[in-house]
């Protein structure tokens, strides 16, 4: 992130943060981990520009923040990442502007550094996942949003029984006949490799609904078990990631898992249908043929 506030600048502005660390940072958002009345959370700067000032940026990035707060607090589920003690607030650090809050600090380590890692699940693990993933996105549908952000890097694998699999960042959550608050000419919102074909029409606003979020799972899903996407390819442009998302055909999750169950692995393969009437309409209608599945 441009702009982010080294730790002493953090601490000098909030001296109750013990054990102040920084965690990552990117686009306009810088986290940083701190124990607060005993307990670590993640706290969250975003950076607001000076020029957003000009033409009404700046309240629209505050919008769009508000927006991934009012989302989680309207999931009342744990697979999803949970508000921390912080209310959103503004603060001045040497002169620039932030949003500042917070949410739960979680431990483990996120799909895509086990991707990385080459770690290859087996059938439970993949079916918890996939079950975690369900409940979260059934949680955001319910609460009418969708999440728009799915993918290996906003999933953390935890090792705890209770929450194996959460689900974070909802910075760019869309709400169901509500105001889009996309930053203005940035295109469809999103991770481009991660993003269902719809999103990339003209027209995406007037068809978007929770099955681009069933696409995004069942990519990340595939990629996971697989350690292959099953449509990008490394090294390639975005054009040709973009074409291959529209035009071919997804590779089948059998041909590179063929010790998983059929039948899971068709589940996860429909998820990644290019047309969305061909997915499963909602995440439980999803979970429902998982549930059949041993």
């Amino acid at each position: 992130m441009q702009n982010t506030p080294v730790i002493e600048e953090v601490r000098r502005l909030r001296p109750e943060f013990a054990d102040l660390e920084f965690v990552d940072s990117g686009g306009f958002k810088a986290v940083y981990k701190a124990t607060l009345a005993g307990h670590p959370e993640a706290v969250k700067l975003i950076y607001i520009p000076p020029e957003a000032e000009e033409d009404g940026g700046r309240a629209e990035i505050i919008a769009r923040v508000k927006r991934e707060i009012e989302a989680l607090r309207l999931c009342p589920t744990n697979r999803l990442v949970r508000l921390g003690s912080i209310e959103l607030q503004i603060v001045s650090i040497t002169g620039r502007d932030y949003l500042l809050y917070s949410e739960e600090f979680l431990a483990g380590e996120s799909l895509r550094a086990r991707i990385r890692a080459q770690h290859r699940p087996d059938y439970a693990e993949l079916r918890t996942l996939m079950t975690c993933l369900l409940e979260a996105l059934q949680a955001v549908h319910q609460s009418g949003h969708i999440h728009r952000d799915v993918k290996p890097d906003n999933l953390i694998a935890t090792g705890s029984p209770d929450r194996p699999f959460i689900l974070l960042d909802l910075g760019i959550a869309f709400k169901i006949h509500g105001t889009e608050l996309t930053a203005r000419h940035a295109g469809p919102p999103g991770t481009l490799a991660y993003m269902a074909p719809e999103l990339f029409q003209p027209n995406y606003k007037d068809v978007l609904d929770i099955r681009s979020d069933i696409y995004s799972a069942g990519v990340t899903v595939f990629e996971y078990a697989t350690g292959t996407h099953p449509l990008a390819r490394a090294g390639e442009t975005e054009y040709s990631t973009v074409w291959r998302i529209l035009n071919q055909p997804a590779l089948k999750m059998i041909d590179l898992r063929g010790d998983l169950p059929a039948s899971f692995c068709g589940l996860v393969d429909r998820c990644v249908k290019k047309l969305p009437a061909l997915r499963y309409a909602t995440p439980q209608a999803a979970w429902r043929q998982l549930e059949t599945i041993q």
